[in-house]
């Protein structure tokens, strides 16, 4: 069959246009261009947050959406403890999908200590001024507002439930030095809590003694008062926990779950298990 007169003419030029196209890149439009660049751009979701004249550190979850209210975990450390350490260490953002705000204490220090230079209502005010400078940015589970401590801040964070059981809806302490009077004056209802421990730890030794010429409970003796507090029928059940040379305590009949989880070692660090278990706690609780 033979082409028409038209078509023959057509072809050709067709073909020239074809080629001198394929002879040039691909431009990528501005709208194109920006798509790109935000792609690439990941923010930053850890960054510092003024609270009056103190600070927190913020870290949002990875897959952080603006448009969802989230928990909200308030994080203490231990004396001399910065925030970034705790950062570094605690492994709570990896285990969780919470905003996890990382306190930064006058001399990295929290009240109740021997060397704390902040009284109980400075630090509890602190700690409801971070969520709501946090709230005010991000989109906040109000019901839903934890605190976790270690050490110093494992104290602080059970003087939180004492004494702020409005703000939050569970605490765990994590290797916490339970200077006397770390449960005074409590008010309000009762709180979930959790203590996590270890039967070596020299700094924070399991049966209590005097550290700084101050008394600090044993770890049983704070749990049995929260074991009141809560309003707990029974002795605690034991049981094995889901780690290797953990034992779990529980508490039954409580107002607000009661628990510890005790292990053979440790020491006085941050287990490698204690962020996953204190967010598989903190996590069926709420307000």
């Amino acid at each position: 069959m033979s082409l028409s007169s038209p078509l023959r003419r057509i072809i050709p030029a067709l073909l020239s246009f074809l080629l001198l196209v394929a002879a040039y890149p691909v431009v990528v439009g501005p709208a194109q261009a920006r798509s790109h660049s935000v792609e690439s751009a990941s923010p930053d979701l850890t960054f510092p947050l003024a609270v009056g004249h103190r600070e927190v550190l913020v870290s949002l979850p990875e897959h952080h959406d603006p448009s969802v209210a989230r928990p909200v975990i308030l994080t203490f450390g231990g004396w001399h403890e910065t925030p970034e350490q705790m950062a570094a260490t605690t492994g709570l953002r990896e285990a969780s999908d919470a905003i996890v705000v990382y306190a930064r204490g006058v001399e990295n220090a929290w009240a109740g200590a021997p060397y704390s230079a902040t009284s109980p209502e400075e630090d509890l005010a602190f700690a409801r001024d971070a969520v709501r400078e946090v709230a005010a940015r991000h989109p906040v589970d109000w019901s839903r507002v934890y605190a976790v401590g270690h050490s110093n801040g494992g104290a602080f964070a059970l003087l939180l439930a004492c004494r702020a059981p409005d703000l939050v809806a569970g605490v765990v302490s994590v290797a916490g030095m339970f200077y006397d009077p770390v449960d005074a004056a409590c008010v309000g209802d009762p709180v979930p809590v959790q203590v996590i421990h270890a039967e070596d730890d020299p700094v924070a030794q399991v049966s209590g003694g005097l550290r700084h010429d101050a008394h600090f409970l044993s770890a049983r003796e704070m749990l049995d008062r929260w074991a009141d507090r809560n309003g707990c029928l029974s002795v605690p059940f034991s049981r094995a926990g889901a780690v290797p040379g953990v034992t779990a305590h529980e508490w039954w009949g409580c107002h607000a779950e009661t628990r510890s989880l005790l292990s053979d070692g440790g020491g006085h660090g941050w287990p490698p298990h204690a962020a996953w278990e204190a967010w598989d706690f903190l996590s069926r609780q709420n307000r």
